[in-house]
């Protein structure tokens, strides 16, 4: 029951949150601490995950969005070797997020993410205050993650800014996968992870290989809010090759972040 998934390498996670819980009121089963996160992770084969935390109204909110990236930080530094912090930052306080990339940026942080504007409280992303954003993203070759909102706002997002690596979350929602992966031909700047929805249907990965490359898939879990070890199984029973799994489930992220 509790045998690790296997590969012979490492896999990253690079979309969860360090939720609790205490923070988030799920129906289902949630870590009480991070010792017993980390432990499901690890069960699944995850020995780094990557995420933000985001709070209800936090887009508009100072004390708020501080709060969340001092919360990814703390668990950083008491568990450096798992937890590797996104930075969360918000359109509608332009100035303080550029502040807080930078922060991150010095202190050997690399990833932007996962926004959510459905949580953070805008309802796009390509709004004048993310301009600087997304700039000082790019001049900092840090990679950004987004929950999905509407294919035009993605659209105009990824044309607007063409130098700033942007991962789009959830690939099968909320539009359809052959939208997402047709949106990634288009525009080389454009990622996909796989969290949450990424391996809903059989086939999709690696139709996914086939029209965009494994050199722009990452792999994700969305975890606590989904099953880690689901996810993990769905890569390792695609028609991958070798190469292919290990670009996903690892080399990917490394070669975005710079980590060692």
């Amino acid at each position: 029951m509790n045998t690790p998934l296997f590969t012979d390498y490492p896999i990253i996670d690079a979309h969860m949150h360090p939720y609790l819980a205490s923070d988030r009121n799920f129906p289902f089963e949630m870590p009480q601490n991070y010792d017993d996160f980390f432990a499901v992770q690890e069960r699944a084969g995850i020995r780094l995950s990557c995420g933000s935390f985001n709070e209800s109204g936090a887009g508009n909110d100072p004390e708020k969005l501080r709060k969340c990236n001092d919360r990814v930080l703390e668990v950083h530094r008491n568990f450096p070797d798992q937890f590797y912090p996104g930075v969360n930052v918000s359109p509608l306080l332009p100035e303080l997020s550029c502040e807080m990339i930078e922060e991150f940026h010095r202190a050997g942080f690399r990833w932007i993410g996962e926004l959510a504007w459905y949580v953070m409280g805008y309802e796009k992303y390509n709004l004048p205050g993310m301009k600087p954003i997304l700039d000082l993203a790019a001049q900092l070759e840090m990679t950004v993650c987004l929950h999905p909102s509407t294919y035009n706002d993605i659209d105009e997002l990824l044309s607007d800014f063409p130098d700033t690596k942007i991962v789009i979350a959830h690939p099968e929602g909320p539009w359809s996968i052959t939208k997402m992966y047709e949106l990634a031909q288009k525009h080389d700047n454009m990622y996909l992870d796989l969290s949450g929805s990424g391996l809903f249907r059989m086939g999709m990965l690696r139709k996914g290989v086939d029209m965009m490359g494994a050199e722009r898939i990452l792999f994700g879990t969305d975890y606590p809010i989904c099953n880690p070890g689901m996810n993990v199984a769905g890569v390792l029973f695609e028609n991958l090759t070798a190469q292919e799994q290990k670009l996903i489930l690892r080399d990917n992220f490394l070669r975005l972040t710079g980590v060692k």
